[in-house]
């Protein structure tokens, strides 16, 4: 178990080893965590934790709503399948001929497959924006799409479980995407994923 200190808070917050290196969220705070890649306390000085705060954890999870400032994906393993960018459109879904909406195109919707969503987080700095944050989880089963078309965008969200890690066509995605958004600049100290 990984043990660290919120840096915005102060808070212990803990995460299982299969999530070294990565960035998640405070608990209590909800600032982005970079988790060390060995189990240690990050916060010099910091002591252990008492066991009053052995439920406290990170929380790399399920994002509870679609925030403002991220950007979200949904992809197979070769291609962007859906993706909501925060214009007032919605959720688009891809066709042979480009993106349209998915309230009006429900007959367009892949009903079968396994699918990864994606988190993209751009914060805003003083001299512009950077890429802060990229975060996959799994959106298994059947006919999970067909939530695209409900009136409440936040409802793909009931289908998305666990953390993933992103394949190398995923992540070429995923820059192509910020890429088409955003001005060169933002991979400036953006995080790796």
């Amino acid at each position: 178990m990984i043990r660290t200190r919120c840096p915005h808070c102060q808070e212990p917050v803990k995460a299982p080893d299969t999530l070294a290196g990565k960035k998640g969220r405070c608990p209590e705070c909800a600032g982005v965590i970079l988790l060390p890649a060995a189990k240690s306390m990050t916060n010099a000085g910091a002591s252990t934790p008492q066991a009053s705060n052995e439920d406290v954890g990170l929380s790399l999870s399920v994002p509870e709503s679609l925030r403002r400032n991220c950007h979200y994906l949904i992809c197979n393993s070769r291609e962007i399948v859906a993706r909501w960018d925060d214009d007032g459109k919605g959720w688009m879904i891809r066709i042979k001929d480009g993106f349209v909406k998915a309230t009006q195109n429900h007959k367009q919707i892949p009903s079968m497959g396994n699918y990864i969503f994606i988190e993209i987080e751009i914060t805003k700095k003083d001299v512009g924006q950077q890429l802060t944050g990229v975060h996959g989880f799994s959106l298994p089963g059947d006919f999970v799409l067909n939530k695209l078309t409900k009136k409440n965008e936040n409802t793909i969200l009931e289908g998305v479980e666990g953390t993933t890690t992103l394949n190398d066509r995923q992540r070429a995605l995923v820059r192509q995407r910020v890429n088409a958004k955003y001005l060169p600049n933002i991979w400036d100290n953006a995080v790796d994923f």
